[in-house]
């Protein structure tokens, strides 16, 4: 599985890397620049319902695009200000016309991981302490911009009781733009969790324990303003009906 994964990244690289650079042949004299990278602070981070960090932190997205900016690729990291949070993702995207189908190799190695987190390039079956997760999503045009989204983790440690079958747990949500207004947005979501291939006699997946119900959120985001400086920010509320718990994320897009 790691020769596979590696050869599929050497691959896929290679194939981009012919695409930038023809593109960049015909476009010396323009602006156009395939690398970049942001970077974002948060006071706790949330995912599908999950509390992955409760602690302050920062992450930085760099990656490498198409002109036309359908294909993109790049890593993912983030680091809490405590230092046990730490995480580490690779990821490979389409967009067109409100589709987006992602592919994400997920590598959280928190420091009270109870998984294998000290093995990066480790990705044997039973060991792998990565996730890969693969997700589509669809946003309605129009005056019904619904957004629906679907991910699956096919490999990892989304393994049953025994450590032994993957579950292939499935997250779907639902999202639509509540107001859209000069001063602030506002984004309503709600996400349920499930597995494709629950374990006999247990219905337990990755995000919860039965299928249910896990995310359900308000977003507001706005662009504060500081001289010169443009800073988005936004802040999501999020209740998780399954663990019974409420979390408040705030960040602030640094640029």
């Amino acid at each position: 599985m790691r020769k596979i994964h590696f050869l599929a990244g050497c691959l896929f690289c290679m194939v981009l890397a012919s695409r930038l650079h023809a593109q960049t042949n015909d476009e010396k004299a323009s602006a156009f620049n395939p690398v970049d990278f942001t970077m974002q602070l948060k006071n706790m981070h949330l995912w599908r319902g999950y509390v992955v960090s409760n602690t302050a932190l920062a992450d930085v997205d760099l990656g490498v695009k198409t002109k036309n900016g359908e294909w993109k690729a790049g890593v993912w990291g983030a680091a809490g200000f405590t230092g046990v949070y730490k995480e580490f993702d690779y990821y490979l995207s389409y967009t067109k016309k409100g589709f987006t189908a992602a592919f994400w190799d997920i590598y959280n190695f928190s420091e009270n991981a109870t998984w294998n987190n000290k093995e990066v390039f480790n990705y044997k079956d039973g060991q792998c302490g990565h996730i890969l997760d693969l997700s589509v999503t669809y946003q309605l045009q129009g005056k019904f911009p619904l957004k629906a989204s679907w991910a699956t983790l096919l490999y990892g440690r989304d393994k049953d009781s025994k450590n032994d079958k993957n579950r292939y747990s499935t997250y779907v949500e639902l999202g639509y733009p509540v107001l859209k207004s000069k001063k602030v947005n506002l984004d309503f979501g709600i996400g349920g969790a499930f597995a494709l291939k629950p374990e006999t006699g247990c219905d337990a997946n990755f995000y919860s324990s039965k299928p249910n119900i896990v995310n359900i959120n308000f977003t507001a985001s706005k662009t504060v303003v500081l001289g010169t400086y443009a800073l988005p920010v936004s802040a999501m509320v999020m209740w998780n009906p399954e663990l019974n718990h409420a979390n408040i994320q705030l960040a602030l897009n640094i640029f």
